[in-house]
């Protein structure tokens, strides 16, 4: 045994001493290869610039960027951007002015120049510094930049961006080095999906790869052997079809950091054959001699070992635990000899030897098999509790007597950026939270401590290691010690900084228009109350100026929302630098504005309301080579001369309004008693009219606009929405007579009205083979009107109808009237088997008591806040509150004015189940859909 050792060490040391010099020899070939790659991206980045520098002596090219025009810039440059892409390898060339302007640009069809803000920022920065830069830049693939500034006779003409693959250059280290190489990128938020082709398990993407067939097949394998890419940065081996091939990393110096790395595919399988041919060799010899050796020991020591034969055989039986087969044994070999001598000895010691480690082994096996079952137990149990710490989305950390830390979660040191070695020992209270309350809280811990106070609860500014604070809601519990050095108290943390900052916007949209961020109507009535109620105590006069933009949907129509929307922004800053800083401005809705003076008479009024006619027609609007002028027709009221509540106050500035806009637009008018029942008769008698005239003749009309589902693409379902056709043909919207119809007492009729016809509707598109369903508006007042819920029955009955296919919508202002009275009709209607939506979910701050109070199936974002979704941060974060809280609920939810592609998909990907809106379809009658 003795010889085989040394022999297996002599071939070990051999093996060790074999292998160090290979190593040592890799070493040596990747730091070649290393200097090769530096010199192959030098070189590149050398030819870029010594191109960008030959840009200005091209024929024509001096005055091209002296007059600095693109246009002059492409004629000239033009033939030259073909010698430049198929000689040069040049992917993309672009022209910047003095001013960091994109005058001109060339790229071949496979180029992505990504990083376009990086772009941006580099050629202003060598537009200021005049100095050339060479970023390599790796997204996708990497591509070498040079950015160098362009000089014409002495002065600045610009920068000259190129960029360059680095195709080539691995072309090139084939061809110098012999092995294959590769261009490995990360993944961008693990974006890489496992299907891809060129994904590996390491969130990386093989960008290039010289062999590419056969080495992506190596690196997947390498990527199961090593899930840690930090171990190819020293190099490993694997072997691949008899082959043994080394794969080593190696960082690419690109301008993201860590970003992208090159890996060297050699094979060594000759090298790794030579060293095991000779460990082989080497142990043949050893071998050879050993069994010499062992010939020439066994006829020496024959004789002399003949008697420990037997026994020597069965000491093995002794190893495995085979008692007593071995004391067998040699009981039977003891019977053969006749004289007794040292080896019977040893027989009688062995056999005494059996029984001891044979009650020994059963004694060990018993305690064995009770320690094992502790143990696992033990591990079941410490890892349901390190899981469940490491899993827990909250901060879970222990803190001794002193209150200082002992123990941080994972998710803890996530957040905090401590981690727990950190913390460990530190005070909880003036590392995590140094601004408490000292005297109370102290005092507060110490009786959780001793067991006085079992629980504690607080909210706390928590300080982050890297000077970021987190809002964290602490629950602190009292810990039974078996020691003192058990934890006291367990302390449970909740991040609720987000909740915060949500909480906080709600409640400022709960005051504000988000378009303009003047006051909304509500909070400007409570403003309006306030100064009514000082003007009645001080006996101060005032003046109330209530307008509305002139020509403002003919704007909408022609130029669009976004157009209209800017329009409403500029106005709300105009006034905001017009009025008083006591005065008081709001948006009521749509393009109306109105203003509070307090402290006025009406000379003033009439004088500020002169100063914002004036700032108005002082602007203009320009929009796709339209330019709008703005004007507004203002109506001004005196309080408490004209009214000394809000609801006769905002009357009489209504009508003066209207007078105003009836003397010529851009104008102002100051209310008089006279003008109030007069006008306000005229106008409600002509809408009745018209109103009864369509009832008669059946003037109204059902129009339906479709509602599609996000995910399956599907339009299911239809929103019936009401329109009046007037004498002259046109098609009037509910807007322009719904308010006089509730002033005069027919919106009951209309409720009904809309009520028969749709449901007649629905139930002629159902008998025509088209399962859809359908929602139907309800009025405020319907809640109100007992005749209702009996024609629904009745329609139900008559038409043969299946509930479930009918939804009706209600807002907020509708439920605000009567809250107990629609919960209970609303209860009644659904027992039926129809459905509810609740629209303009959003606007009011009370929107999620509504959610909670009113049992509807389906939640209407406000469509304020969807239409400018794409480009709106804060509507962004918004309707993600309010779809995590319909669902919290339970609730579907539908998002309308859906306008543009790109609004759906950002929608899709918030998981909204429903979209309405001009893209997906616009409001047209039933046939059109249906029974064409």
């Amino acid at each position: 045994m003795i010889l085989l050792a040394v022999v297996m060490l002599f071939c070990f040391i051999s093996y060790l001493g074999l292998m160090a010099n290979f190593d040592n020899q890799r070493e040596v070939e990747y730091r070649r290869y290393s200097r090769e790659v530096a010199s192959l991206i030098k070189n590149t980045s050398q030819n870029l610039y010594q191109l960008a520098e030959m840009i200005p002596f091209l024929d024509g090219m001096k005055n091209a960027l002296l007059i600095n025009d693109g246009e002059s810039i492409s004629k000239v440059f033009d033939p030259h951007w073909a010698l430049l892409q198929f000689h040069n390898g040049v992917e993309f060339v672009q022209f910047y002015n003095p001013r960091n302007q994109l005058n001109a640009s060339w790229d071949s069809l496979e180029a992505q120049i990504g990083g376009n803000m990086l772009l941006s920022a580099w050629v202003s920065h060598v537009n200021q510094s005049e100095k050339p830069i060479n970023p390599l830049l790796c997204r996708e693939n990497c591509i070498q930049y040079i950015i160098a500034p362009l000089l014409v006779e002495g002065k600045k003409a610009g920068v000259v961006v190129m960029g360059i693959s680095l195709a080539d250059m691995f072309l090139a280290f084939k061809r110098i080095a012999g092995s294959d190489i590769g261009l490995l990128i990360k993944g961008q938020n693990n974006l890489l999906l496992p299907n891809d082709a060129d994904y590996l398990r390491w969130n990386i993407h093989v960008s290039a790869l010289t062999n590419k067939e056969k080495n992506l097949e190596i690196l997947k394998k390498t990527s199961y052997l090593h899930p840690d890419l930090s171990v190819l940065n020293n190099g490993t081996q694997i072997r691949w079809n008899d082959q043994y091939l080394q794969i080593k990393l190696f960082p690419l110096d690109s301008y993201e950091p860590d970003k992208a790395h090159l890996i060297v595919i050699t094979d060594v399988t000759a090298a790794v054959n030579n060293i095991y041919d000779s460990i082989w060799k080497i142990a043949l010899i050893g071998l050879l001699g050993l069994i010499f050796s062992e010939i020439l020991l066994f006829l020496i020591f024959t004789r002399l070992l003949a008697k420990l034969k037997d026994v020597v055989f069965v000491l093995p039986l002794l190893a495995n635990g085979q008692f007593e087969k071995f004391r067998l044994s040699l009981a039977s070999n003891d019977r053969l000899q006749r004289f007794r001598d040292e080896v019977d000895t040893l027989s009688e010691a062995a056999v005494s030897l059996s029984l001891q480690l044979e009650k020994l082994e059963q004694e060990v096996s018993t305690r064995t098999k009770m320690l094992i079952e502790q143990k696992n137990e033990l591990s079941k149990e410490r890892d349901f509790v390190e899981n469940l710490l490491d899993t827990a989305q909250a901060i879970v950390l222990t803190q001794n007597v002193e209150g200082k830390i002992m123990s941080l979660n994972a998710y803890g040191e996530m957040l905090t950026r401590y981690t727990e070695s950190e913390l460990r020992g530190r005070s909880f209270l003036s590392i995590l939270i140094p601004e408490y309350e000292s005297q109370d809280l102290l005092m507060r811990f110490k009786e959780i401590h001793s067991g006085q106070r079992m629980q504690l609860r607080h909210e706390a500014i928590t300080h982050c290691k890297d000077g970021t604070t987190r809002h964290v809601a602490w629950l602190h519990s009292h810990l039974s010690q078996q020691s003192a050095d058990d934890p006291s108290i367990l302390s449970v943390g909740l991040d609720v900084t987000e909740y915060k900052r949500v909480e906080g916007h709600l409640a400022w949209l709960a005051d504000h228009d988000p378009l303009t961020n003047l006051y909304n109507r509500r909070r400007f009535s409570d403003e309006l109350e306030q100064v009514l109620s000082r003007a009645e105590r001080y006996r101060h006069p005032g003046a109330l100026l209530f307008f509305d933009l002139d020509r403002f949907k003919y704007i909408n129509d022609i130029s669009g929302h976004q157009a209209g929307d800017t329009l409403l922004k500029m106005v709300a800053s105009m006034l905001t630098q017009t009025i008083r800083a006591d005065d008081i401005t709001g948006r009521l809705g749509g393009d109306e504005f109105a203003i509070i003076l307090p402290e006025i008479n009406a000379s003033g009024a009439i004088e500020v309301a002169k100063k914002v006619l004036d700032q108005l027609g002082q602007a203009q609007l320009t929009i796709n080579n339209r330019t709008h002028k703005i004007s507004a027709s203002i109506g001004i009221a005196l309080f408490p001369e004209h009214g000394a509540n809000i609801h006769d106050l905002l009357a009489a500035a209504d009508l003066a309004m209207y007078q105003a806009k009836a003397m010529g637009r851009n104008a102002w008018y100051l209310f008089s008693d006279k003008d109030r029942s007069r006008e306000r008769i005229h106008t409600l008698v002509y809408w009745k009219e018209k109103i009864e005239y369509s009832h008669l003749h059946d003037n109204f009309m059902l129009y339906l606009q479709p509602i599609m589902h996000v995910k399956t693409k599907e339009i299911l379902h239809y929103e019936v929405l009401l329109r009046m056709q007037d004498k002259d043909g046109s098609v009037l919207s509910p807007g322009e007579f719904i308010p006089a119809a509730e002033h005069t007492g027919l919106i009951h009729a209309i409720d009904h009205m809309v009520l028969r016809k749709a449901i007649a509707q629905v139930a002629k598109i159902y008998q025509a083979g088209f399962k859809v369903s359908f929602s139907i508006n309800l009025s405020a007042h319907a809640f109100n009107d007992p005749e209702l819920l009996p024609i629904l029955k009745e329609e139900l009955a008559s038409q043969k109808m299946d509930p479930a296919c009918v939804m009706f919508e209600i807002t907020e202002t509708a439920a605000l009237e009567d809250l107990p009275g629609a919960r209970g009709l609303m209860i009644e209607i659904k027992e039926l088997g129809c459905g509810f939506v609740l629209d303009d979910f959003g606007v009011g701050f009370s929107s999620f008591y509504y959610l909670r109070e009113l049992p509807v199936d389906v939640v209407k974002i406000d469509g304020s806040f969807i239409r400018n979704l794409s480009e709106s941060s804060d509507d962004l974060i918004l309707v993600n509150a309010l779809c995590s809280v319909a669902r919290g609920f339970g609730k579907k939810i539908t998002a309308e004015f859906v306008e543009s592609a790109e609004i759906l998909s950002l929608i899709e990907k918030m998981d909204i189940d429903y979209a309405q809106g001009y893209y997906i379809g616009k409001p047209a009658p039933a046939n059109e859909f249906f029974l064409k």
